[in-house]
């Protein structure tokens, strides 16, 4: 009764969400974010994923903030190289990979737990264009055989959002997107160095957009493109 109720949640959740976004996931789709979502919660009673006072509800508002990013149009397709940064339990990639996918997705963790969970949500959910990056993104950004590599890179929790868009710059493709889920103050701080980012850092603000209407609090998307 348990997973029915959450898969239930969720369902209704995506279809309202959804809605807003301007998409139409299949039910197939909708099926293995519930099945995802069942894991999550299983998981993080014991392990502490994603925090141990987050219930069924927190989770279920962590997925529906995961697929923001598809309010922009065609940003996802199954030709673009993806990486997730400091994936945590696969947010966002995941849920972008269920509802979007199947494209190349590298996720990158380095607390042991969560590289478990992910590789075990990648054997039962059989996502095999899934791979992980068990360590930590900064050393991730200064291997060589990374540079150049990814057309879409996403980072969630971000504390230093300048920080994070110096360190992913290397990794991406010429014209590759930087997405960042920020709150007010980052969103507004993004905005005033736009003119300096393109001058100094090589990389373009193209977008800085409000998600309240779909999650329902104040939280932003910013993407910026590598010059």
């Amino acid at each position: 009764m348990e997973k029915e109720r959450i898969a239930e949640m969720l369902s209704d959740a995506v279809e309202r969400a959804a809605r807003k976004i301007g998409i139409s996931p299949d039910d197939a789709a909708i099926d293995c974010l519930g099945a995802y979502a069942e894991e999550l919660v299983r998981w993080n009673r014991a392990y502490n994923l994603v925090g141990r006072k987050i219930g069924e509800d927190g989770i279920v508002s962590l997925i529906i903030d995961s697929i923001t990013p598809l309010s922009f149009k065609g940003l996802l397709t199954d030709q673009k190289e993806v990486l997730d940064i400091g994936s945590g339990a696969g947010l966002p990639g995941i849920p972008l990979y269920l509802l979007a996918g199947p494209f190349s997705l590298r996720l990158v963790e380095s607390q042991r737990k969560r590289i478990t969970f992910l590789r075990h949500i990648r054997r039962c959910l059989d996502l095999k264009q899934v791979t992980i990056y068990a360590g930590r993104f900064e050393d991730m950004a200064r291997a060589e055989d990374n540079l150049n590599e990814f057309d879409l890179a996403f980072a969630r929790a971000v504390s230093n959002p300048f920080k994070i868009l110096k360190q992913a710059k290397p990794l991406m493709s010429q014209g590759g997107r930087i997405v960042l889920f920020v709150g007010k103050n980052d969103a507004e701080s993004l905005r005033k160095a736009s003119i300096d980012l393109e001058k100094t850092g090589g990389l373009r603000i193209e977008g800085i957009k409000s998600t309240e209407r779909i999650v329902g609090k104040e939280h932003f998307l910013a993407v910026a493109a590598k010059l």
